[in-house]
């Protein structure tokens, strides 16, 4: 283990965030928590693989509520169940967050990590950047898409990721003094990103 900080990683998408938070985890010999999140929150929620992942990282939808309507009301006998799907998967996904913060250093993808250990003071936050074509580059050969259908799902996801960090963190997603650090992948490459990280971590004072 090369630092005690816990690292946050924003990302958008197909900008090779994920690919430069697991080198970075490497490097460092800490945990990486990506896939762990929803698995720790299917346990924590007991609700199924699919809809956990259905609802990851994606703005409320208050047409999901639990229990039924009598009227105007709704009655379930545990109440959380009341709050909608996203919004009782969001709160578990943060408390995952809080938790692996806890056990000490590891690398954490999304989910507002940044917001959640906001108040925490050995966490660098970090946010991975690239140029809208160099995304829809990766797309296209990532997921066997046409340049189209690449664009489409680049920007759709982006909004979807921006409105979520917007609900939670009251903030707008990637502006550059939300973070300790912005880098830009498309530029750098993963390679050179996950060494500057490390790099910072491993100096950091914490």
């Amino acid at each position: 283990m090369k630092t005690r900080c816990v690292i946050t990683v924003g990302r958008e998408f197909c900008s090779g965030g994920a690919e430069t938070a697991r080198k970075v985890a490497q490097l460092l010999e800490i945990p990486y928590y990506d896939k762990a999140i929803i698995d720790e929150t299917v346990k924590a929620t007991k609700l199924t693989e699919d809809i956990v992942t259905s609802h990851d990282e994606r703005p409320v939808r208050y047409s999901d509520l639990g229990g039924f309507q009598y009227g105007t009301l709704w009655y379930t006998e545990d109440p959380s169940l009341i709050l909608p799907v996203g919004m009782r998967i969001a709160d578990a996904q943060f408390d995952v967050i809080r938790a692996a913060a806890e056990r000490g250093p590891g690398v954490i993808v999304g989910r507002c990590a940044d917001y959640v250990l906001r108040e925490q003071p050995n966490v660098i936050h970090v946010y991975i950047r690239a140029d809208l074509e160099y995304r829809i580059e990766r797309a296209m050969q990532l997921y066997h898409l046409v340049e189209g259908d690449a664009r489409k799902l680049v920007r759709k996801t982006d909004k979807i990721r921006a409105n979520y960090y917007r609900y939670y963190a009251q903030k707008d997603w990637g502006k550059a003094e939300n973070y300790d650090l912005v880098l830009d992948t498309g530029r750098i490459g993963v390679d050179a990103a996950a060494k500057t990280i490390a790099a910072l971590a491993e100096c950091n004072p914490f």
